[in-house]
């Protein structure tokens, strides 16, 4: 991987860091399944560029042509001017690589090796839809190309006919144990997660962290499917956003998420560093199914 590919030229660009609300989503379900189909999308390119006084400076930008920036003292200053026929957004500055948990740029929808993190994304739903990308037995999900930031590769994932409760996709923080069991993972050094995203079209997501609490592998809530025991499984700390047509930079803090009610509930607080699982949902009901087209990338930690 070469994150420094990801690194613009233009070092003026400014950090985008949006929080959205949206309803609270009815339960989520951990079952993980695999459905099939496939799509592309490729990034836009331009070309930008600076001069004024000192010395001139150029740069190339996600998607169409741009030109402007004016260059200041005896170094100068050069700055992008507008785009068309991509998507070019604030907060493309490279990640520090141990904040990283995927960027997928292997073109697999992996876990960055490294703080003892380690995986892959899967997929999960209610069963009633069909999701891609397709699984392959003992294979990583699919990245495809034209990430975030006009970089090489990100996570894209659709959805159609999701009718209970909804489906999403997920990864676990560290490997699982010898025993195929998950283990948990240590987040307190970090305050919050961040990722890019885009979707088709404007879709409201719940990101979600389970831990020790509300996670069946912390065996302190009810691992049951009775809807009437107030001390079951599943009620994930988390948050919801939206996720709009243009790539943006998404930021939840952990001090932000917060359980929807219906399960064991947990007065202290999500405990950082007893996490399991990363989830990204998308609700779904008989009256309103969950049909999605999402593109996720650059997916990290917040110091």
């Amino acid at each position: 991987m070469e994150l420094q590919n990801r690194r613009s030229t233009i070092t003026l660009w400014i950090s985008l860091a949006a929080l959205s609300g949206c309803a609270a989503t009815p339960s989520e379900e951990p079952n993980e399944q695999a459905s099939g189909g496939t799509a592309t999308n490729s990034p836009g390119s331009g070309n930008g560029s600076g001069s004024g006084n000192g010395l001139s400076g150029s740069a190339t930008v996600p998607g169409g042509n741009g030109s402007g920036g004016n260059a200041n003292g005896s170094s100068g200053n050069a700055s992008a001017g507008s785009a068309s026929g991509g998507s070019m957004i604030s907060g493309c500055a490279a990640a520090d690589p141990m904040l990283l948990l995927s960027d997928f740029e292997t073109g697999k929808a992996e876990v960055i090796a490294t703080a003892g993190r380690d995986g892959s994304w899967f997929l999960y739903g209610d069963g009633t839809g069909t999701q891609t990308p397709v699984k392959i037995v003992n294979t990583p999900l699919a990245a495809e190309a034209g990430g975030a930031c006009a970089s090489g590769f990100a996570f894209h994932t659709t959805g159609t006919g999701f009718m209970t409760w909804g489906a999403g996709f997920g990864t676990d923080f560290a490997p699982k144990s010898a025993a195929a069991a998950r283990t948990t993972y240590d987040l307190s050094q970090y305050s919050g997660i961040a990722f890019r995203a885009k979707a088709a079209s404007a879709t409201p997501v719940r990101v979600s962290i389970s831990d020790a609490n509300t996670a069946p592998e912390g065996m302190l809530c009810v691992d049951t499917s009775d809807n009437t025991n107030a001390a079951r499984c599943g009620d994930y700390f988390g948050a919801e956003v939206s996720v709009t047509t243009e790539y943006q930079d998404l930021k939840l803090t952990f001090a932000s998420m917060a359980q929807r009610g219906w399960g064991l509930p947990v007065a202290t607080g999500f405990d950082p560093k007893t996490a399991y699982t990363l989830r990204i949902q998308v609700k779904g009901s008989a009256a309103a199914p969950a049909n999605f087209d999402l593109w996720f990338d650059d997916i990290r930690f917040v110091p």
